[in-house]
């Protein structure tokens, strides 16, 4: 009955954090959902599901078990992402319950004796963890189930390891055996959810080193447990090395280098740390694309010298108390892969995730062994501490939960953030159904953000529906100027398709398709659009444009620097069969397919089944679809490892 009673808090914070996150479910897609799960309103049958699940493009082994989970939404998406975000809020309150389970466990091991205390802080750094802000964005960002999903089958994993401790001083064979195959089969489903999976050996490499060190084994199961940890660790620190990356060689698709973006996320981590344990409701939302990089020396060598600081400090103390080090190294495993040298964007809220448990746990650790005074007063502190935690949560998702109103907060809280203003602009045009309203939000921020071309192209798209043929000129004109310097966006690029309709229906005067084709020619030119991504996105909208005005051999040219480019990209080899076959040159058409028989192992969607029918249709004389599916999206996928 005792032991009962003893999950009765446990399912009161439980329920507790379900009911805020209930008012944020309501909330809308995003940029990453709309490009990742776009594919399940297309499922109709179960080839489609099996494409769908194993052609992901989320990261480098394409996260078959997160989509996997996707598939149940098929039958009604999007309509029911509510359904999905539900989900997702199921699995982060699963999480909760295996943080709790986590630090019990590794709080009785290390202090048998003590087991109504390591309750206690075990549940209040679980009650802290699950109710952070901070995490929002992880089940209120739909597609970011695969984060919570990853960190479920990781904690599984977590937890047989430290079982086995129990095991280890009667039977330490056995233990060892339920350490590896219970840590190697979870980890793999973390790592098929979501590459940061392979983080979780070196979260136990931290537990087995800094917390359960002092637990008597045989020497052999300490050194072969330890071992095989360490070589996990030396993998990952090697794939991050200069050894095998270049970290000085700048990326024309981000805008900077390896070692640029290291400089940089120290500042972010304290920034990260500073929003987890004192948040305010309007500083979550998902765009962060305005973080720009750390000028100049002092902030990074400051921000990453504090941190190394504070790790001797800890290193050193770590006999009086080893949950400063232990919080430090925790943090730090979180954010080896997503917070270092990968070319990722720089800042996202849901890297978060399990990264700042370390700090709630030992926060919680430090306030239960407090003495004197502080012995009744510290624990009714953190107690009052995470009920704050607990009503900036419900604020939090209570906005999260109204789009307009968060559209707005968002845009208002980070105006130079093109994507939070465009979002704000579809958010008016959906709720409103007037685009005067997303045409004024639009203005508004356009021109407070230099290089915002995405947004004065936007701007101009709506303009074509309320404003007449002199505004929409001038309008355009601005574009054109604004593009010359244009920041990276694909955004921008991917209006190129919306501005395509409008002149072809005759609904953006006085616009010509030679106007759209200046526009491609000037993007060209811009030194942020070099790398080939975006290069072979603006080709294939500037052959389109061309081939509008009737110039084929301006088209054919632009097609083939984009094949010279990308030669896997499907769309690409689409156009040039579709031109190929309207000029009545279906020789070449063939000869283009054939040539992309070298690439096929490169692209999932360009398969030898594809180019045979491909080739077939050429034959019997039969021109290929240029409809929107043929777009060439997958040169632009948002960030892998967001």
């Amino acid at each position: 009955m005792a032991r009962i009673a003893l999950l009765v808090p446990v399912l009161l914070v439980t329920l507790a954090v379900g009911f805020a996150y209930s008012k944020g479910v309501t909330g809308k897609l995003f940029y990453d959902d709309l490009s990742f799960l776009a594919p399940l309103e297309t499922i109709d049958s179960r080839e489609d599901a099996w494409e769908f699940v194993t052609s992901g493009q989320g990261g480098p082994l394409g996260r078959p078990i997160a989509l996997l989970s996707f598939l149940p939404h098929a039958d009604d998406w999007p309509a029911n992402s509510q359904e999905a975000r539900w989900v997702n809020v199921g699995i982060h309150l699963a999480n909760g319950a295996f943080v709790f389970l986590l630090g019990w466990m590794l709080l009785q091991l290390r202090n048998p004796r003590d087991a109504w205390r390591s309750y206690w802080i075990a549940l209040s750094a679980a009650a802290l963890w699950i109710a952070m802000p901070l995490l929002v964005s992880t089940s209120l960002i739909t597609v970011q189930r695969w984060t919570g999903f990853a960190t479920f089958w990781g904690l599984m994993g977590l937890l047989v390891f430290v079982a086995g401790y129990f095991l280890q001083a009667q039977r330490p064979r056995l233990a060892l055996a339920v350490q590896s195959s219970g840590l190697g089969l979870f980890t793999l489903l973390a790592l098929y959810t979501k590459e940061s999976g392979a983080l979780f050996p070196i979260y136990a490499l931290v537990i087995d080193a800094v917390l359960l060190a002092h637990l008597q084994a045989p020497r052999y199961v300490r050194w072969l447990r330890r071992g095989t940890l360490l070589v996990g660790l030396l993998a990952l620190l090697y794939y991050l090395s200069p050894l095998y990356r270049d970290w000085f060689a700048f990326s024309s698709f981000r805008g900077w280098s390896s070692f640029d973006r290291l400089l940089t996320e120290g500042q972010i981590l304290w920034q990260y740390l500073y929003m987890a344990f004192l948040p305010q409701p309007t500083a979550f939302g998902p765009f962060h694309d305005n973080v720009t990089l750390a000028e100049g020396w002092l902030i990074p060598i400051l921000s990453w010298g504090a941190f190394l600081a504070l790790t001797i400090a800890a290193f050193l103390l770590r006999k009086r108390s080893p949950w400063p080090l232990f919080a430090l190294l925790w943090f730090f495993t979180g954010h080896l892969i997503e917070s270092t040298v990968i070319q990722l964007e720089l800042m996202f809220e849901h890297r978060n995730y399990l990264a700042v448990y370390g700090f709630c746990l030992a926060l919680a650790a430090l306030v239960w062994q407090a003495k004197g005074i502080w012995t009744r007063l510290a624990p009714a502190l953190l107690t009052l501490y995470i009920l704050l935690m607990g009503a900036t949560l419900y604020a939090t998702t209570s906005i999260w939960g109204q789009p307009l109103e968060a559209a707005e907060n968002w845009a208002q809280r980070h105006p130079d953030s093109p994507r939070a203003v465009m979002h704000l602009s579809r958010a008016y045009y959906e709720a409103l159904g007037n685009p005067s309203y997303s045409l004024k939000a639009l203005d508004r921020y356009a021109d407070q953000c230099d290089g915002c071309t995405d947004l004065h192209l936007q701007a101009m798209l709506y303009a074509c529906i309320t404003e007449g043929p002199e505004s929409i000129q001038q309008r355009f004109e601005k574009v054109l100027h604004s593009a010359e310097i244009a920041r990276r966006s694909t955004s921008l690029i991917d209006n190129l398709y919306p501005l395509h309709g409008v002149i072809e229906n005759n609904q953006c005067n006085p616009l010509t398709f030679q106007d759209a084709h200046q526009l491609t020619q000037t993007l060209l030119n811009n030194p942020n659009y070099q790398h080939k991504s975006y290069t072979t996105h603006i080709l294939f909208h500037a052959a389109n444009f061309a081939k509008e005005q009737g110039d084929f051999d301006m088209a054919f040219s632009y097609l083939s620097r984009a094949e010279s480019l990308m030669p896997e990209i499907m769309p690409i080899l689409l156009m040039q069969v579709h031109f190929l076959m309207d000029a009545q040159r279906p020789q070449e058409a063939l000869e283009a397919i054939e040539r992309r028989r070298d690439v096929v192992h490169k692209n999932a969607y360009m398969t030898d089944q594809a180019l045979d029918e491909l080739a077939r249709m050429v034959r019997e004389g039969k021109t290929p679809s240029m409809e929107k599916d043929t777009q060439p999206d997958e040169t632009h996928r948002p960030d892998p490892l967001l």
